[in-house]
This record gives structure tokens, C-alpha cells and sequence, in this order.
């Protein structure tokens, strides 16, 4: 169980919120061996898309599987989510969908992860392992976010133009987080820009990813984009969630 549980109180209004040593280094320790003892005896999909100057590559281990053999991670997931929860003055609950709802996220040496909104609105990064590179990058609340309209072309268009990187320049405020064993980050994933810089050295990055949304939330581009970001196959669309 988690170590620290401080309330997240600047998730609402300011789009992003830290933890410190929300888990111990021990605790970090055991997750990683137990991921270590899993990849063993399963291979993890690479995930490969080409994106401009940063692309998506990844390992992960999705949400049915860890299901089936981490009980720990389903605890934490729970216990963030009370957080989140008590922070948005709101109820938000894990997607119904258990393959996206939480994942392990393993970003070998020269992984990436390209700039994105996430389908949710609420997402949340526990790191278990501190790297060189790999920063997280978070332009918070910085999306012109369309409120039920937000795989129209209009706003493909907006998100478009304020990714360009003179735009962020002037009008966001880049946060840029470095991974660290036991911190928990928590953003508004669909308002907050962000991505994940080229990790260095030779270990991986490996941290757990949280999504939360309203009850019964439903996504349009759902199918589309789990093949996007689970397949290790090749496919023929670009990601519809941010493309």
C-alpha cells in the first residue's frame, strides 16, 4: 500500500498534481521484480509508430493481464483513485474498459512517447524507476478542449495548431517532470499536452499508468486507437484520439 497519500488539491484547478514518495523504494522494488518475473515468461508487444521528431515505442502490459497477476497494482489503483476522486470533488471511476484502464508502461533506451491528449480525463503516472532522460512533459490545461466535439475536425484542427512548437512556446508553461522511483503524478489527461522525451542509457523506463473518467464514460474512437497503442503489428491508421 502506498507510503504517503497526501491530497492532490492542485489537480482541479491547475490541471496537475505531485506526489513525492507516494510509494517506498522498497515497494518500487517489489513491483519491479515482479514485472522482471512476469517478462520472463511473457513477451511484451513493442509498439512502434512513427510520429515526426519523437515517435510512440513502448513495451506494455495491459489491463486484463495485470489483472490476472498483479493484485498489488490493483490495490494502488484504487487507492489513487480515491485520491483523484477527493481532489476533483467529483466521482470518477477506472474505464470500463480493463485493457486501457491501467497498464504498465516498460520505455526501453531511445523510447518515446509522442506528444498526445488522452481519451480520459483523468490520468495518473506512478514511476518505479529513476532514468536518464525519459522526462515526462506537460503543458497543463493547455488544450482548446471542445466539450462534445472533440473528434470533430475542428477541434483536430486546434489541437494541430497549438502542438505546433512556437505556439507551446508562447502560450504554454512546459512542466517537465523526471522520473523518479515512488513519485505519482496526476494530470487532466485530455486537457493537459504532454509526452514522454527519448529515455538514455540502457535500462528501462518502467512506470504504471492510471485512467479515470466519469461513470460510463464512452469513447467513439475506442477500437481505433486500442489497436494504435496495444498492437505490435503495423497499422493503417494514424492515432485518431490526437492525429
Amino acid at each position: 500500500m502506498p507510503d504517503n497519500t497526501l491530497p492532490l488539491t492542485e489537480l482541479k484547478t491547475d490541471g496537475f498534481a505531485m506526489q513525492d514518495a507516494f510509494l517506498s523504494n522498497e515497494a518500487c522494488d517489489d513491483l519491479l521484480r515482479q514485472i522482471a518475473a512476469y517478462r520472463v515468461k511473457h513477451e511484451l508487444p513493442e509498439v512502434y509508430r512513427e510520429s515526426g521528431s519523437r515517435p510512440l515505442h513502448y513495451r506494455v502490459i495491459e489491463g486484463e493481464r495485470i489483472a490476472a497477476h498483479f493484485p498489488d497494482l490493483i490495490s494502488l489503483y484504487a487507492c489513487v483513485n480515491d485520491l483523484v476522486n477527493e481532489a476533483m470533488g467529483e466521482t470518477l471511476e477506472p474505464l470500463e474498459d480493463r485493457k486501457v484502464g491501467l497498464n504498465v508502461n516498460v520505455t526501453p533506451a531511445g523510447g518515446a512517447y509522442r506528444w498526445h491528449y488522452d481519451r480520459n480525463e483523468v490520468t495518473a503516472i506512478l514511476y518505479l524507476n529513476a532514468v536518464p532522460g525519459g522526462e515526462t512533459e506537460i503543458y497543463p490545461n493547455y488544450r482548446l478542449f471542445m466539450e462534445g466535439a472533440r473528434y470533430t475536425a475542428l477541434q483536430r484542427f486546434a489541437d494541430r495548431v497549438m502542438g505546433m512548437p512556437p505556439i507551446r512556446t508562447v502560450f504554454g508553461k512546459l512542466v517537465q517532470v523526471a522520473p523518479e522511483a515512488g513519485l505519482l503524478v496526476a494530470m487532466r489527461g485530455n486537457r493537459c499536452l504532454h509526452s514522454v522525451r527519448p529515455v538514455e542509457g540502457d535500462e528501462d523506463r518502467i512506470n504504471v499508468i492510471m485512467s479515470f473518467d466519469r461513470p460510463g464514460a464512452q469513447f467513439d474512437v475506442a477500437s481505433e486507437l486500442n489497436q494504435y497503442l496495444y498492437a505490435a503489428t503495423r497499422v493503417s491508421v494514424d492515432d485518431p484520439n490526437y492525429s
